[in-house]
């Protein structure tokens, strides 16, 4: 396996559990004891905001480090060729 889908798994699995981690901390559940459910939407909203919020932190630091990675791939290759 290459190092690019490495770090893409890698990031999907911390993003996964990042985002669990953050919504069962910080998003109160809108049900009550006895079963009523209000502010369902209130709900959504943040857990929708969290799970974009977190796949793109994960995304654009996957993209750096894979960046970082060519970017010394191809000074490596420009030291042996030239």
């Amino acid at each position: 396996m290459n190092r690019f889908l490495a770090s893409v798994l890698i990031g999907l699995l911390v993003w996964n559990v990042s985002t669990a981690l953050l919504i069962d901390v910080y998003v109160p559940s809108p049900c009550n004891a006895l079963g009523r459910c209000d502010g369902d939407m209130a709900f959504t909203l943040k857990v929708i905001g969290i799970w974009f919020g977190m796949f793109w932190a994960t995304s654009a630091s996957v993209l750096l480090y894979n960046i970082a990675s060519w970017k010394r791939e191809w000074a490596r290759h420009q030291q042996r060729v030239g």
